[in-house]
């Protein structure tokens, strides 16, 4: 009986006893300090897991205050860079009505009457001479129409809403409208990308200090070096650049001077005098004498 265990077990009715073995006590009792351990290194594991989710926890709310302190950084540096950038562009603005300016100091609002062409000259202008002013000098629309959508002079700009001087004349024309040379010439410069004020651009040099330019356009068809005939395809026009909708601007430079298109635009065989009357600025009687000299050299 040493090695048993009784356990008695009473109740109203009856008494009962039970024998245990002392190994199955043991085993019991082993069992017992297992769980409690089991329990208790439970208990300090999930205690450790809290401890590390709360380090955790803080190293990610230190990384979520650095990166909401770095985009109040990043946002105040772009404010700023933006400031600098509209400032910039002020300059820039203030700058071209400064340069608008001296081209009314230049002498682009007024008639040049001292170099006017005199009749005498006029006289001795033969049909020959004058269509080789037609075929070289602009002349002619660039496009079948001949509709003016903004003119030549000083305007309030349709982008800005300032007052800006318009170089040019703003010629209405659907997108993908056929673009023609206005005289004989060669391709100065050409854009065939959409970027900046004017997108896609065509500039040509033509004889005696003329030049056009083709801006807004949809499409080019012409190279930098091209030589390019009256009325020949150079471009379609479009809505590229700074602009609020498709057209063509179109613009006669002589030398540093920008002069109105629509006099040249107006300018043909049965009103071939007006021309020298509305634009005084060119210098027509030395520019018709190197004419009739270059003239006379090829007859020789």
């Amino acid at each position: 009986m040493k090695n048993r265990l009784v356990i008695t077990v009473s109740d109203v009715n009856s008494t009962k006893s039970y024998n245990v073995h002392q190994l199955v006590r043991k085993v019991i009792v082993f069992v017992i300090i297992a769980a409690i351990l089991v329990i208790g290194g439970a208990f300090y594991f999930i205690n450790f897991l809290s401890d590390e989710m709360d380090d955790l926890k803080a190293e990610k709310e230190k990384e979520i205050q650095y990166l909401v302190e770095k985009e109040k950084k990043l946002q105040a540096q772009n404010l700023f860079y933006s400031m600098k950038i509209k400032g910039k562009v002020q300059d820039i603005e203030e700058l071209s009505s400064k340069l608008d300016s001296i081209e009314e100091i230049i002498g682009l609002k007024t008639d040049d009457t001292k170099d006017e062409i005199t009749r005498a000259t006029l006289a001795k202008i033969t049909s020959a001479q004058k269509m080789y002013m037609l075929t070289t000098i602009p002349n002619g629309s660039p496009l079948q129409s001949t509709v003016t959508k903004s003119k030549f002079g000083y305007r309030i700009h349709p982008v800005t809403k300032k007052k800006k001087f318009h170089r040019g004349i703003d010629l209405r024309a659907k997108r993908k409208t056929p673009v023609y040379s206005t005289a004989d010439g060669v391709v100065r410069f050409v854009q065939p990308y959409n970027k900046g004020d004017f997108g896609r651009v065509i500039i040509i040099a033509h004889n005696f200090g003329f030049e056009t330019v083709y801006a807004h356009l949809n499409k080019t068809k012409v190279k930098i070096g091209d030589i390019i005939r009256r009325n020949q395809l150079i471009g379609y026009s479009g809505n590229s650049g700074r602009s609020t909708g498709p057209h063509l601007h179109y613009e006669i430079r002589y030398a540093s001077k920008v002069l109105n298109p629509k006099d040249f635009m107006n300018w043909n065989l049965k009103s071939y005098e007006t021309i020298f009357e509305k634009q005084r600025r060119v210098q027509w009687e030395y520019l018709v004498k190197l004419i009739k000299d270059q003239h006379r050299l090829e007859q020789l």
